[in-house]
C-alpha cells in the first residue's frame, strides 16, 4: 500500500511539473522573455540614436559661453593624487605635477594613500615625506602633503574626501597615480574655470605598449585607447556643443572649491565617483569644460581580468548614478541619454544571446534575432560615424564594447549583493 502511495505521489508531482512547463513556461515565461528582449533592444537602440543626434547637432556648434565665476586673480590650487599599490608610478605622477608652469607657491600636491600599501614607502622617502597622516614637505618649491587612511582601503571617493580636509586651494584637482600631467595642465584648468565652468576635464591618452599595437591579444588594450579618443574627439565636444557641458572622467580634472562643497564633495559609496559628481554638478545647473590641448598620459591596464573588473564597476556605477541624475533631470537629461542609458543596455543586451541559444520557446530565437537587429543597426551607424569623426584611433571600439557586454553580465549579481563594492583597477 505504501508503494502505491509513493508511486501515486511521484506521478502527481511529475504531472504538475509537466503542466507548469507546458502552460506557465510556454505562455507566461516566454512572453516575459520576449518583452525583455524587446525592452533591452529598444533601450540600447534609442540611446544610440539619441547619441547620434547629439553628435551631429552638437559637434558643429563649438564652445558655449558662460558667465564668469568668482575666482581670485591667481587662485590657489590643490591637486589630490589618490594611490594604492602604484609604486614608482606615483613618483612619476608627482614629479609631473612638480614641473607645472603655474606659480610654485600657488599650488600644492596631496598624496592620498593607505598605511598598508607597501609600495608607498619608497616614493615617500624620495620625496622627503614621513609616512604619517598630515606630513608635509617642500619639494622643488611646491608643498607636498600626505593624507593617510586608517588601514581600511574603502575606495577612491573615501580617499578623496579625506584628502580634501587638507586642501587649501580655491580649485581642487584630481590626478590618479598612473598618469603624467602636461606642464600646463593647472594653468589651462584655471583658465577654463575662470570662464564660468564649475569644473574642467583634461583630455586623456594612453601610452600604448609596443606589444599591444598589432596583436589580437592586445585588442582589449587598444580598446581602452579607443574609448579615450572617442571622448576627446567626439563625445565631449558634442555634448558641450549640445548641452553646454561635458562630464568628468575620473582623473585629470579640476573643480571649483565652492561648487564641490555645494554638492557635498564625492559620494563615498559611489562605484563611479566621477560620473556621480558630474550628475550632481549638472543637476544644479553647473557646466563642466573639456579643455583641449596636451593630454594626461596614462598607462593602460594590461590584464584582461583587471579590464573586466574595471568595466564591471563602471557599468554598475553608471546605473547607480542614474538615480543621482534623475534628481536634476531638467539639466542632466543629455547625460542620462548620452552615457548612462547605454550602460543599462550593456547590462541587458548579453542576455539576448543566451536566451536565443537556450531556445526556451520556439518563437524566441526569431524574436530575439529581430530585436538584436534593432540594436545592431544603430550600433553600426554609431561606429561608422565615430570613425569618420575621430579616425583610426577609434577602430578598436568593438573590443571595448565586447568587454562591456561581459561586464554587464557580471554587474547584475553585484547590483543585488555588492552594489557599492570598489575593487580591482587603478582608475
Amino acid at each position: 500500500m505504501s508503494d502505491l502511495t509513493t508511486l501515486s505521489s511521484q506521478q502527481i508531482i511529475s504531472t504538475f511539473h509537466q503542466y507548469l512547463q507546458s502552460i506557465h513556461l510556454t505562455l507566461s515565461a516566454s512572453k516575459a522573455l520576449m518583452a525583455y528582449a524587446a525592452g533591452s533592444a529598444i533601450t540600447v537602440g534609442v540611446a544610440l540614436v539619441v547619441e547620434l543626434v547629439i553628435i551631429f547637432h552638437g559637434l558643429p556648434r563649438g564652445r558655449p559661453l558662460s558667465a564668469a565665476q568668482h575666482l581670485p586673480e591667481r587662485p590657489r590650487v590643490s591637486v589630490i593624487v589618490p594611490t594604492y599599490r602604484e609604486g614608482e608610478r606615483l613618483l612619476r605622477t608627482v614629479n609631473s605635477l612638480l614641473a607645472q608652469d603655474y606659480e610654485k607657491d600657488l599650488y600644492e600636491v596631496i598624496i592620498a594613500g593607505e598605511p598598508d600599501d607597501p609600495t608607498l614607502d619608497g616614493p615617500l622617502a624620495r620625496l622627503g615625506l614621513r609616512k604619517v597622516d598630515g606630513a608635509e614637505a617642500a619639494v622643488n618649491g611646491v608643498r607636498v602633503k600626505l593624507s593617510l587612511g586608517d588601514g581600511r582601503a574603502r575606495g577612491k571617493p573615501v580617499a578623496l574626501n579625506r584628502a580634501f580636509s587638507l586642501a587649501e586651494g580655491d580649485v581642487i584637482g584630481v590626478l590618479d597615480a598612473d598618469g603624467a600631467a602636461p606642464p600646463d595642465m593647472i594653468s589651462r584648468a584655471v583658465r577654463a574655470i575662470s570662464l564660468g565652468f564649475a569644473a574642467a576635464q583634461m583630455p586623456r591618452e594612453l601610452v600604448m605598449p609596443p606589444e599591444a599595437k598589432r596583436t589580437f591579444a592586445g585588442a582589449y588594450i587598444r580598446g581602452q585607447g579607443a574609448e579615450m579618443a572617442l571622448y576627446n574627439r567626439v563625445l565631449a565636444p558634442a555634448l558641450i556643443g549640445f548641452a553646454g557641458s561635458a562630464w568628468i572622467t575620473g582623473t585629470g580634472y579640476f573643480v571649483r572649491r565652492e561648487d564641490l562643497e555645494e554638492v557635498g564633495l564625492w559620494t563615498p559609496w559611489a562605484p563611479t565617483e566621477d560620473l556621480d559628481l558630474s550628475a550632481k554638478l549638472m543637476g544644479r545647473g553647473k557646466s563642466i569644460a573639456f579643455v583641449e590641448g596636451a593630454p594626461v598620459l596614462e598607462e593602460p591596464l594590461t590584464s584582461l581580468a583587471a579590464v573586466i573588473r574595471q568595466k564591471e564597476r563602471w557599468v554598475r556605477g553608471s546605473m547607480l548614478a542614474t538615480f543621482t541624475a534623475l534628481r536634476g533631470v531638467r539639466n542632466t537629461w543629455p547625460l542620462l541619454l548620452f552615457l548612462i542609458m547605454p550602460a543599462w543596455g550593456y547590462l541587458l543586451t548579453p542576455w539576448l544571446g543566451i536566451l536565443a541559444v537556450a531556445r526556451l520557446h520556439p518563437q524566441l530565437l526569431t524574436w530575439t534575432l529581430a530585436w538584436s537587429a534593432a540594436w545592431f543597426l544603430p550600433s553600426a551607424a554609431y561606429y561608422v560615424s565615430a570613425i569618420s569623426k575621430a579616425g583610426r584611433q577609434v577602430r578598436p571600439l568593438p573590443a571595448a564594447i565586447a568587454i562591456y557586454l561581459v561586464a554587464g553580465l557580471l554587474s547584475l549579481p553585484k547590483l543585488i549583493i555588492k552594489r557599492y563594492e570598489w575593487r580591482g583597477s587603478r582608475s
